[in-house]
């Protein structure tokens, strides 16, 4: 990952990190009835694509709070200029979202493919993005 645009992305790792960590740890404090999982998935994920589904159905803020964390966390990296391919499932071109609509093209994703369910979460909201907002080419 030599040059400038590698050097960018290692340094949005850790960003992306704590914006999902945050994103997993206030709601949570807000809302303990239908809290996180408490420990890692068979994938290294802390949430996967089947509880997150869990929780937006319930309209549990953890849900809200972590979707927005994926969205934050990829907007700088996706689209003209980001160091996100516009082919990166990663990767998605929108101008405005509103939360609400990112949690409907998660569900709507999750529902048509049902294997992902013990997916990471932060990827299925992410391939959810990138269907739903393709880029055009950089």
């Amino acid at each position: 990952m030599g040059g400038p645009q590698g050097e960018g992305l290692l340094q949005t790792i850790p960003a992306l990190a704590l914006v999902l960590v945050f994103a997993l740890t206030v709601p949570a404090r807000a809302q303990p009835a239908v809290s996180a999982q408490p420990g890692l998935a068979g994938d290294g994920a802390f949430i996967s694509g089947g509880r997150l589904l869990q929780m937006c159905q319930a309209q549990n803020p953890t849900c809200t709070g972590y979707v927005a964390g994926v969205v934050d966390a990829l907007a700088p990296l996706s689209g003209p200029g980001g160091a996100l391919p516009t082919n990166s499932l990663a990767s998605f071109c929108a101008q405005k979202l509103k939360i609400n609509q990112v949690i409907a093209e998660f569900q709507k994703f999750l529902k048509a493919n049902p294997e992902g369910r013990e997916t990471n979460a932060a990827q299925l909201v992410g391939d959810a993005l990138h269907l739903a907002y393709p880029c055009g080419g950089k």
